[in-house]
């Protein structure tokens, strides 16, 4: 009896065990679950624009910060100067434009005036021309006499060469009108010089672009910072991310938007839900290398394949503050069976 009854609970425990096994597997293959995960998020290594002495420092490492926040002051005098010197040359220039805008006015009044005496030569040498055909057939009748053809002669040819000069005057005027353009360009550059200067003031003070986690800052006011060398980074705090490497027999469960769970060493039993936001397109394999440009492939013999591992980056729906540090240490659960 007592063998019987003992063979009975192994047959029993057994099948629990199957059935056990059976419902882990199950729960697996709809929850991909990983402990190979950390917190991440976008970070900014933060840089001024310009270069100066830094003479006002707001922040210290680790603070957090808001968007638009002063983070530090750059000595604005240098820039200021380079303002206020841009500006008189732009004001320089505009008045030198209004002075030739002026004198141009009256050089081509000069010039219309030069081809209005164009016409005036033409309408005397015409009729000094006319004078003299009349006068000539009259002078072998002995209507007129030779002094008075030979006078209009003469003012036809005083006529002529009136208008020649007259000609020769209105294109010397016409060639004599200034030109406003070469002012023109030089005004233009000397604005987009003054619009730089302006733009270099504003960015001595410098604000937080976003809302933020200061950390690496090695600097205190009186440095000198250089334009486009970071002094700190920013963590953007507004959106925090688990990285989670999963098998690549896995990702075919987990398309973006997919509901997720993840949970930070720091409080292991609290819940943070999230949603796939993208899955990484590509890693490094072990022991690949790139030889100009050219793939090496290391002849091997691996009688067990292991299933690469790819990151799933998820977005945190609700973190919270205390938790989150990149790096932290967390474990990721996909809800597969809950797919929207």
């Amino acid at each position: 009896m007592k063998t019987l009854f003992g063979r009975l609970f192994a047959v029993v425990a057994l099948a629990s065990l199957v059935v056990t096994g059976v419902l882990v597997l199950m729960r697996l293959d709809a929850r991909p679950r990983t402990d190979d995960a950390f917190l991440d998020a976008d970070i900014v290594h933060f840089a001024p624009e310009v270069s100066g002495r830094i003479v006002t420092l707001n922040v210290r490492t680790n603070q957090s910060v808001k968007a638009g926040d002063i983070l530090f002051v750059i000595d604005p005098e240098p820039y200021q100067l380079k303002l206020d010197s841009a500006r008189a040359q732009t004001r320089s220039l505009e008045a030198k434009v209004d002075d030739t805008l002026n004198e141009v006015a009256s050089q081509v009044s000069r010039a219309d005036a030069a081809r209005t005496g164009i016409d005036n030569a033409r309408a005397q040498l015409a009729l000094a021309t006319s004078t003299l055909a009349r006068l000539e057939p009259l002078l072998g009748k002995g209507f007129v006499t030779a002094q008075q053809v030979d006078q209009a002669r003469t003012a036809r040819d005083s006529a002529r060469i009136t208008l020649d000069q007259t000609i020769i005057q209105a294109e010397a005027a016409r060639q004599g009108v200034s030109s406003v353009r070469p002012l023109s360009a030089q005004l233009e550059a000397s604005r987009a010089s003054e619009a730089l200067a302006l733009r270099d003031l504003g960015k001595t003070v410098v604000r937080a672009p976003f809302d933020a986690k200061v950390i690496g800052l090695e600097v205190a006011a009186g440095e000198y910072a250089t334009a486009g060398h970071p002094l700190f980074t920013l963590i953007d705090t507004s959106r925090w991310y688990a990285v989670a490497n999963f098998r690549e027999t896995e990702l075919d469960r987990m398309p973006p938007g997919t509901p997720a769970t993840v949970y930070v060493m720091s409080d292991p039993k609290r819940a943070i839900a999230g949603h796939v936001d993208s899955i990484g397109w590509g890693v490094v394999p072990d022991g690949a290398s790139l030889v100009n440009g050219v793939p090496r492939v290391v002849k091997t013999l691996d009688w067990v394949h292991l299933a690469q591992r790819f990151p799933v980056r998820i977005r945190l729906d609700h973190p919270e503050e205390a938790f989150m540090r990149i790096g932290a240490t967390a474990v990721a659960v996909i809800h597969h069976d809950e797919q929207p």
